[in-house]
């Protein structure tokens, strides 16, 4: 995917982040799940799940690996795998 696909990846997965963990702080790439977000997997599920639906709103294929996924550190690596599993339905 394009680096503008990546982009909104990140703007669907902050807004999600910030909506349902309930956050008033600026979410960067660097924010971290863990120690910034004290956000557990479950949580991370909640989120993903949101923001596959947005995609797939949007017109998008997703097929995200789960593994990568869980093993993202922070923000912006997981809107990067993300937008890995992504392309046009």
């Amino acid at each position: 995917m394009t680096e503008a696909a990546e982009h909104d990846v990140f703007a669907l997965l902050t807004e999600r982040i910030t909506v349902i963990l309930g956050l008033d702080d600026q979410v960067t790439p660097d924010t971290r799940f863990d120690e910034d977000l004290h956000a557990d997997s479950l949580d991370l599920v909640e989120v993903v799940e949101n923001v596959e639906q947005a995609l797939r709103d949007r017109g998008y294929q997703v097929a995200v690996d789960d593994d990568a996924l869980l093993g993202a550190r922070t923000v912006g690596e997981a809107a990067e795998q993300i937008a890995k599993g992504l392309s046009l339905a």
